[in-house]
């Protein structure tokens, strides 16, 4: 990756002493989406060029609208870029569920087009967003990344297959390729549909919160914020073919986010019968990312859903004020 321009000094914080980093011009998919615009803030705050790419129109500076799915617009869109970050597709494992052909066309083919449009643009870096979700049922705990992968969901099945293709752009055609295994993210931004968004919402109004099952079903939340510090370490380092589980150091149970959540906003709990296809828990290791990427996790999942809940109701009584 060409361009010495801007030296970066990173300190502790990041997990690394002192690191040295060249600006580059990175191209984000999916920068219309939840981690997309936290991951460009994040690399210009790092020094670096950002162009954001997506399939819906974005009214932001360095923004192109773009379909993965054609070829031949991903080819131009790449056009003098040093690095990729790809999370574009479908993210919504709902929707994907529902449509699979769409997961299909958006999560492999879209991701084949990057790697060719990398290619063909001699692209030195891209970083896949892929998913822990890709494991399956688990073999052995806690999952390191050597650990089978056998998913069994529409989602996860294609993340897998976008991951598979891209490291295969990295052996067989040189660019070079670092997936990340992403935990579920959390933090500003979020989807409407997703249970932080929906729990949080629920109990600004005073309604009931409705947990599916027993609500020990657990996750290792991200905050958003370290999902994009390790999109930036990967695009600044100089490792190939590599996959790492990013995900929180704490398991927190469904249960327990409405306990939290119920905690700073009063209401009820009720519980239904457990929704078919969920992912089972497990214990997912970050050893590897530690170790080789520099990255762990910072934010707190109490501080961070804290600072959440306080977003979300108060861009809430912004919208009931000017209504």
């Amino acid at each position: 990756m060409a361009r010495l321009s801007a030296c970066d000094w990173l300190g502790r914080n990041d997990g690394l002493w002192q690191r040295m980093v060249t600006s580059v011009k990175v191209l984000v998919t999916g920068a219309g989406g939840f981690i997309g615009p936290h991951v460009v803030r994040y690399l210009r705050k790092r020094g670096h060029e950002v162009v954001g790419l997506d399939v819906r129109r974005v009214e932001e500076p360095n923004f192109i609208q773009a379909d993965l799915t054609d070829l031949e617009a991903m080819v131009q869109a790449c056009f003098g870029t040093d690095a990729i970050c790809h999370l574009g597709g479908v993210g919504d494992v709902y929707l994907a569920l529902e449509k699979p052909y769409m997961a299909t066309a958006a999560n492999v083919t879209g991701t084949a087009n990057v790697m060719e449009a990398a290619l063909a643009n001699s692209v030195g870096k891209v970083v896949y967003a892929s998913t822990w979700e890709v494991y399956g049922e688990p073999q052995y705990q806690p999952l390191d990344e050597d650990h089978p992968c056998r998913p069994h969901h529409p989602y996860n099945i294609t993340k897998l297959a976008g991951e598979r293709v891209a490291l295969a752009y990295d052996r067989f055609k040189g660019v070079q390729t670092v997936a990340l295994r992403l935990g579920t993210a959390y933090g500003p931004g979020m989807r409407p549909n997703s249970v932080f968004s929906i729990f949080i919402d629920r109990a600004a109004k005073g309604q009931p919160l409705t947990i599916k099952g027993s609500g020990e079903q657990s996750r290792q939340f991200a905050h958003v914020r370290d999902v994009a510090r390790a999109f930036a370490l990967a695009v600044e380092s100089e490792l190939r073919q590599a996959v790492f589980n990013i995900v929180g150091d704490e398991s927190v149970s469904i249960k327990r986010l409405a306990e939290l959540v119920t905690a700073e906003l009063p209401t009820q709990v009720i519980y239904e019968e457990a929704r078919a296809g969920d992912i089972a828990p497990a214990e997912v290791s970050t050893a590897r990312a530690k170790e080789q990427l520099g990255w762990q996790p910072q934010v707190a999942f109490e501080d961070g859903l804290s600072e959440l809940i306080a977003s979300r109701v108060s861009a809430r009584a912004m919208v009931e004020k000017a209504e």
